[in-house]
């Protein structure tokens, strides 16, 4: 019956993907922004010969990995400018002035940027960081004739040129299961990378400290990483290891200024610990953050997983997830939070990138139980790099040894500015 359905709803099918495609440019010669991201990120349709306004050739060796949150339309790309190799963000807008109309200039998010691309011509933004130039798209797409957004397929964005075959993917393809042995390795290579630093730390005393630095390090994900690893910093675990859990909260929470005037009870146990206020204000980002990622949860989980530490170090990979789930609500009833801090995927995270290399440093870790790891959610620098070497965007490993090295091989050539496709030794 379903089949017979299908059968049915195929003509229309057809008539409303094209209808989807046409309705995609409200006029042939006036693109949003989002038609620029498909047409800079199409390698067949992206105009060549490209050159800024003062002649200078521009060469787009990658177009950079397609960013789906703030910031920079295009990250880790790399543009050759009158032959000057440069790695980093590029920013796409209808006009040049729309940078100054958008406010970038005032984001830090956009500071590692390299070029501004543009469909009209025009001034250069007043505000644009020295150095960035500013390249036009539009006459070099209109050489011959006007050029149709309808052309592009945004259906699968951020991934729309398949076509554009990397050579890594034609070599990997040519051998029967080279690819997942690659992964492999480089996962291996990249969790025995992260233990040496513990090993190192082993040597000092301070292997706990560093251990204590990566968990609140962890609470942050990407934008509040560098907060918290200041507060490891400034509260080191020797200043908390013998305070009560709750006490340990408040004192980090207060010196990190995560807590509120109307919490009187922490505040009092914070100014007991003798811990003065930071002399700089910790910079948190709470830009569009969901409740459940706040750092004030976070600390609280990452006090509960403190708090069960040796029980937990001795659990088999298979058990530690979920139990370090259970053990960060350890606060969640004092505090009034309502569920536990810590979800299954930010544990299957700190399982792989925290508790597996320090205990490899430990040695109460072996190499076959690396496969036991859990996985974690599919970031897109994992996603990205699985498109270049399969072509696809599904069958993603879903366990932490490959995804860790979808991560690894992703930072050692797909975002070394000293390599590009052709020069890349997995081709």
């Amino acid at each position: 019956m379903a089949t017979e359905l299908e059968h049915a709803a195929e003509s229309y099918a057809a008539l409303q993907a094209l209808a989807s495609r046409r309705c995609l440019c409200r006029e042939a010669d006036e693109p949003d922004e989002r038609h620029l991201q498909a047409l800079w990120q199409d390698s067949i349709h992206r105009p060549r010969d490209l050159a800024l306004p003062d002649g200078t050739p521009v060469e787009v060796l990658d177009a950079g990995r397609w960013n789906r949150s703030a910031g920079p339309d295009f990250q880790d790309a790399l543009i050759a400018v009158g032959g000057f190799v440069r790695r980093g963000d590029v920013e796409l807008h209808v006009h040049p002035a729309d940078w100054d109309a958008h406010r970038h200039a005032s984001d830090p998010a956009y500071a590692g940027l390299v070029l501004h691309v543009s469909w009209h011509e025009g001034p250069p933004a007043k505000t644009l960081p020295e150095g960035v130039p500013t390249l036009a798209l539009r006459p070099f797409a209109e050489k011959e004739r006007p050029f149709c957004f309808a052309d592009l397929d945004l259906s699968c964005a951020p991934y729309t040129s398949a076509a554009d075959v990397r050579p890594c993917r034609v070599r990997l393809s040519a051998l029967p299961g080279e690819t997942d042995r690659l992964l492999a390795s480089a996962g291996t290579f990249r969790l025995l990378a992260k233990a040496r630093a513990f090993t190192a730390a082993l040597s000092t005393g301070d292997a706990f400290q560093a251990f204590y630095a990566g968990l609140l390090t962890a609470m942050g994900y990407g934008r509040n990483t560098g907060p918290f690893h200041r507060l490891a910093e400034e509260v080191p675990f020797t200043r908390i290891e013998r305070l009560p859990s709750l006490t340990r909260f408040a004192t980090l929470a207060g010196t990190a200024g995560l807590l509120k005037e109307t919490q009187r009870d922490l505040w009092d146990l914070w100014w007991q610990s003798g811990l003065p206020p930071p002399l700089e204000p910790y910079a948190w980002d709470f830009r569009a953050m969901r409740p459940a990622n706040h750092p004030f949860r976070r600390l609280a989980g990452a006090i509960g997983i403190l708090h069960h530490i040796a029980q937990l170090l001795e659990l088999p990979l298979r058990d530690l997830s979920q139990n370090l789930v259970e053990a960060s609500g350890l606060l969640a009833e004092p505090l009034k939070l309502k569920g536990t801090p810590i979800g299954r995927n930010r544990a299957n995270a700190i399982v792989t990138n925290l508790f597996v290399p320090y205990r490899l440093a430990l040695g109460t870790l072996g190499p076959n139980q690396l496969k036991d790891l859990p996985g974690e959610d599919v970031s897109m620098p994992m996603r990205d790099t699985w498109h270049r070497l399969t072509g696809d965007l599904q069958g993603l490993p879903k366990d932490g040894l490959r995804q860790q090295g979808l991560l690894q091989i992703h930072a050692d050539f797909c975002k070394n500015p000293r390599i590009t496709c052709p020069t890349c030794p997995l081709a």
